[in-house]
């Protein structure tokens, strides 16, 4: 009697241990999602138990991330190769037609084509040097972070930026101390967040840039006067190869990388970039870094 109930005893204080062997031969056959969910986690195998779930949920994660950037790694590439496909072609129907018909062409029509031509491969180009920068951002850029003033930074892209665009009214305004990022990363960002803003912004419109600071970080604000982000479009305004119809088509030359490219960067500083909610009547984005010591 007493071996038997000392049989029954072990069989009930090992079931945690029986459910915790079949939950992990489960698993090993492809079942997810199921958990031991112990009632009590004050005993040694509810612990056990419990972090055996934790486990789970660890493992299970990763590899739906791992999943999720697989699907990202395998939508951009279709993407990428879907954009580059226009401008190859466009290249090679311009230079079939320059070598088969340049004897019946006259001056001012070869001369046209050849512009159609360099401006296609400099498309092809940006969209190029975006993919890199993207690759880059992803495997994890390195930065050679200095002091930087946004102020002058901004002026001087608005200043290229006004030759591009002479019927927009481009402003800076205000100062900060420096921020603490690398010159060459922080021109690119506003290159971005700049050209974004024109190109969102019909003739006559106006783009704005403000500098501000508060305690160990400096804001930079790009504003326009555009018809602004659609609600349903907040979240993947920053997605790659994502533009939006009515302000950023194909035919503006942009490789829909940008605004993930601008993030990717800030985020490279320990910064980031965001939308602002609630801004009328275009858009509105927000550039913070951190601000360099003793500035």
């Amino acid at each position: 009697g007493l071996a038997l109930l000392l049989f029954f005893g072990m069989r009930y204080a090992l079931a945690p241990l029986d459910a915790m062997t079949s939950l992990a031969r489960s698993i090993t056959h492809g079942n997810r999602g199921q958990r031991l969910a112990p009632d009590r986690r004050d005993t040694e195998l509810g612990r056990t138990a419990a972090a055996f779930d934790e486990m789970l949920d660890s493992l299970e994660g990763a590899e739906a991330r791992e999943r999720h950037a697989q699907q990202s790694v395998r939508r951009f590439v279709a993407d990428a190769a879907h954009e580059l496909r226009t401008p190859i072609t466009g290249v090679q129907a311009i230079a079939e037609t320059l070598m088969q018909t340049t004897a019946r062409l006259s001056t001012e029509d070869r001369e046209r084509l050849l512009v159609t031509l360099v401006g296609e491969t400099h498309r092809a180009g940006r969209l190029v040097d975006d993919m890199v920068d993207m690759a880059r951002i992803d495997a994890g850029l390195s930065v050679d972070p200095a002091p930087v003033d946004l102020a002058d930074a901004a002026r001087e892209q608005a200043e290229r930026v006004s030759v591009l665009h002479p019927l927009l009214e481009l402003s800076v305004h205000g100062t900060a101390p420096a921020a603490l990022a690398d010159p060459g990363r922080v021109r690119q960002i506003l290159a971005n967040l700049l050209d974004n803003a024109c190109h969102a912004t019909p003739d006559n419109g106006w783009v704005r840039v403000d500098v501000t600071s508060t305690p160990g970080w400096v804001h930079l604000t790009v504003a326009d006067s555009g018809s602004g982000v659609p609600d349903a479009d907040r979240d993947r305004i920053f997605e790659r190869m994502v533009r939006l119809d009515d302000a950023r088509a194909r035919d503006s030359g942009g490789s829909g990388l940008g605004l993930a490219i601008a993030r990717g960067l800030a985020r490279s500083h320990g910064g980031e970039l965001t939308l602002l909610p609630g801004e009328a009547p275009g858009a509105t984005f927000r550039l913070s870094l951190p601000m360099a010591p003793h500035s």
